[in-house]
């Protein structure tokens, strides 16, 4: 970065503190606050999903950042998929991973191979849906679901400021060789960078919600795919979600 970039973030850092009467001086305290940080990175994800999908899709797809006030009822789009050719859209939902949510699996557990967990519920409760799916989403309010494993190898409920990694020393073992990578920071980069994706449909439960916080295995899982896949997958997508509409 060279120095006339630098003195340009300073000074929208600057004018964004005097703007919103934020003590520059303790800007850094508030942006890692733990009540905070987490709708940072949330954030974060939907525009580095979005980057992510524009590099991967070909010149037949256009993909768009979407930063929409939602009105009450309605879904707050984050992404928008278009199909250059028929103007056909998939809205994409960009999750995180549950925090600290790996696991290797055993022959006890529900699920018996590595897998980690996707926060895919509403962030608010609805009062209305109290008695029915409440924060869950329903199928139809986005056609694709995109995460990354990498919050799912993080520590919950750490006490420091720092994001630790998992304090289970078989599962990170077991990361490192899958990633094939021998040190941590490795680790961290190779997660960040593996998107999976999911079409809700896939994945829904019987009354039509989308379940809290679904479970993907690390290798073969039949719903979700990597992201190296997504563009063979995606007119098929379309031309079905289309047709139900």
């Amino acid at each position: 970065m060279n120095i006339v970039s630098r003195v340009q973030i300073y000074d929208d850092i600057k004018d964004y503190c005097e703007r919103f009467n934020i003590p520059i001086e303790n800007l850094m305290d508030i942006l890692e606050d733990q009540k905070v940080l987490p709708m940072i990175r949330g954030k974060a994800t939907e525009y580095i999903a979005t980057a992510v999908l524009k590099n991967m899709l070909g010149r037949n797809w256009q993909v768009q950042k979407l930063n929409l006030n939602a009105q009450p009822g309605t879904y707050d789009e984050d992404i928008s998929i278009t199909h250059s050719k028929t103007g056909y859209r998939l809205k994409v939902e960009a999750k995180s991973a549950v925090r600290g949510s790996f696991k290797l699996g055993t022959p006890r557990t529900i699920i018996k191979e590595p897998h980690f967990r996707v926060k895919c519920h509403k962030s608010r409760s609805n009062i209305s849906k109290s008695k029915t799916t409440n924060d869950r989403y329903i199928v139809g309010d986005f056609d694709l679901i995109v995460c990354n494993v990498s919050n799912s190898i993080f520590q919950g409920k750490t006490l420091g400021d720092n994001l630790e990694l998992l304090h289970d020393a078989k599962a990170i073992k077991y990361l490192k060789k899958h990633y094939d990578v021998e040190i941590n920071r490795e680790l961290i980069r190779d997660s960040y960078d593996d998107w999976r994706c999911c079409f809700p449909r896939t994945i829904a439960q019987s009354d039509n919600s989308i379940p809290r916080n679904p479970a993907v295995k690390l290798a073969g899982d039949l719903n979700w795919f990597l992201l190296s896949d997504l563009e063979s997958k995606l007119l098929p997508a379309l031309q079905e979600i289309w047709k139900n509409k």
